[in-house]
C-alpha cells in the first residue's frame, strides 16, 4: 500500500504539459466546484498560468456565475421588447 503524497513543484511543472485545452475545459466544472484532487488542481492551475484562452474562459464562467447569483430570484428578460418585429424584418429580407 503506497502512501499518498503531494506532488513536487517539478512534477507539477512537468505534468502541466499533459493538460491540453480540451482537458482543461473538461475539468472546469470540477474546478469551480472545488472538486479537483490536489494534483489535478495544481496541474489545472499550471495550465491556466500558461494559457490565456483557458484563463479567459474560466474568468468568463466565474463572472457569469457571479452575475447569476447576484440576480437572486429576479427575472431578467434577455430578449428585446421588439424581438418579434426584428425577427419578422430579418425573415422578410431573405
Amino acid at each position: 500500500m503506497s502512501e499518498h503524497r503531494e506532488p513536487s513543484a517539478e512534477e507539477i511543472q512537468r505534468e502541466s504539459f499533459d493538460i491540453l485545452c480540451v482537458d482543461a475545459i473538461d475539468l472546469v466544472t470540477e474546478y469551480l466546484d472545488d472538486a479537483l484532487s490536489a494534483n489535478d488542481l495544481a496541474r489545472f492551475r499550471a495550465h491556466l498560468s500558461g494559457c490565456d484562452g483557458c484563463t479567459l474562459y474560466v474568468n468568463q464562467l466565474e463572472m457569469t456565475i457571479e452575475l447569476a447569483n447576484a440576480t437572486g430570484s429576479r427575472r431578467i428578460d434577455l430578449m428585446p421588447r421588439n424581438f418579434d418585429l426584428l425577427l419578422a424584418q430579418l425573415r422578410g429580407k431573405r
